[in-house]
């Protein structure tokens, strides 16, 4: 038995909730994840998670083992870093997050660059909104992340990475050229959700404005940039968006940006990680990589 990745497969499990999940993250078949449960219960002599239909949860026994399960795998991965700085970073797992706009339209290019440079290196990238990639930078689940807004948080550190801006999209059936403020509230409009950057940022510009979230439209709230462009598309709504979401779009004449008197949003992407947090060499490498690959944009 392979204790280490047995280990690593029951802290999957218990942070997840879900034998699916877990094997979704650690690419592994769900059978595969229910065999290293099955080796680490028959290793210990006990019974580890409770097999609930709605939620897998830890037992007692298994509430202690995934203490140090946790230190366990911390410290394997320091062998592994030192192990790594002797090979010259020829080897070595580095798992990053990103929201959905730098995960999609950014990320991609810049993680294959770094992957020409170090090829023996194994990347992951998560993508969810804005909120959670920094609540699990926090919990150390990820090395660090790339997001769309800045939250006060003590313990972590934010560095600027790429400017963006952000417009109003519709169908090319819309006939309006230009809109002023006031006309945002008579506009069906489609959301993103709550916890997404993109739309932290353009619900603080409006209400600098004197417009609320609750004095607009909302249609339709969902859960990825691209789905709110499939809305937008299929004729719900208008969105904001981020203007690099779009170039192929606007090309094809699918979709059109339509300018809002007196509204100019603009942000940017911050990269961040915990204050306290020692990386890993190869961390450290990527996370150095992106920040001045950056710059050149």
């Amino acid at each position: 038995m392979d204790i280490v990745r047995c280990l690593r497969t029951f802290c999957a499990v218990v942070e997840n909730g879900s034998f699916t999940i877990a094997a979704v993250r650690l690419y592994l078949t769900q059978p595969s994840v229910s065999t290293h449960i099955r080796e680490l219960e028959k290793h210990y002599g006990s019974i580890l998670l409770n097999r609930k239909r709605d939620k897998i949860t830890p037992t007692d026994t298994g509430k202690l083992l995934y203490q140090h399960a946790k230190e366990i795998l911390q410290l394997t991965r320091e062998t592994e870093d030192i192990l790594d700085e002797v090979n010259n970073l020829l080897r070595g797992d580095i798992e990053i997050g990103a929201s959905t706009v730098p995960g999609t339209y950014i990320l991609p290019e810049l993680l294959m660059k770094f992957k020409r440079l170090y090829p023996g290196l194994k990347l992951s990238l998560r993508i969810r909104d804005t909120s959670m990639i920094i609540k699990e930078v926090f919990e150390q689940k990820i090395d660090f992340g790339i997001v769309g807004d800045k939250i006060k948080k003590a313990g972590l550190i934010f560095h600027k990475l790429i400017h963006d801006h952000i417009v109003l999209i519709a169908h090319p059936s819309i006939k309006k050229k230009r809109l002023k403020l006031d006309e945002l509230k008579d506009l069906p409009l489609v959301f993103r959700e709550n916890s997404s950057g993109t739309r932290m940022t353009v619900t603080e510009e409006l209400r600098k404005k004197g417009i609320l979230v609750k004095d607009l439209d909302i249609v339709m709230e969902l859960g990825s940039t691209e789905a709110v462009k499939q809305g937008v598309l299929a004729g719900l709504g208008a969105s904001f968006v981020s203007e690099r979401t779009i170039r192929n779009e606007e090309k094809q004449g699918l979709l059109k940006k339509i300018p809002v008197k007196g509204l100019k949003i603009d942000r940017n992407f911050w990269i961040v990680k915990r204050s306290s947090s020692n990386f890993s060499r190869t961390g450290k490498a990527l996370y150095n990589f992106i920040r001045k690959e950056s710059e050149k944009q």
